[in-house]
């Protein structure tokens, strides 16, 4: 396994684990369940980069996108807080391991 992949597999799990924790740190409101939710996709993206799932290069390139950006508002206009920053800087570090993988995968597929 490419230690890129392994790497964005164990950060997306990593990720997931403190996006749920949130439920127990912060009161009960949408964004941070929200966070929560996210944190599940996040788990099975992570189990599926480990096995490098073609799926989950591009699942790990499209939510943690989509994540980001609401990371970022959030932390702009909703609820500034360490976690955020944490899932943040992962997602800038998963998705262009994707992307990567992903081009990979092209590549190789027009070879043949």
């Amino acid at each position: 396994m490419n230690q890129l992949t392994k790497l964005a597999g164990m950060l997306m799990i990593i990720s997931s684990v403190t996006h749920v924790l949130q439920l127990w740190v912060y009161p009960l409101e949408h964004h941070v369940i929200g966070a929560a939710a996210f944190g599940i996709i996040y788990f099975f993206i992570g189990l599926f980069l480990l096995r490098r799932n073609y799926l989950a290069f591009w699942l790990g390139a499209i939510m943690p996108s989509i994540g980001g950006v609401l990371g970022v508002y959030r932390f702009l206009f909703l609820h500034p807080n360490p976690f955020t920053v944490f899932h943040v800087l992962i997602d800038l570090v998963v998705v262009p391991i994707c992307i990567y993988n992903l081009k990979l995968k092209i590549e190789k597929m027009e070879k043949k």
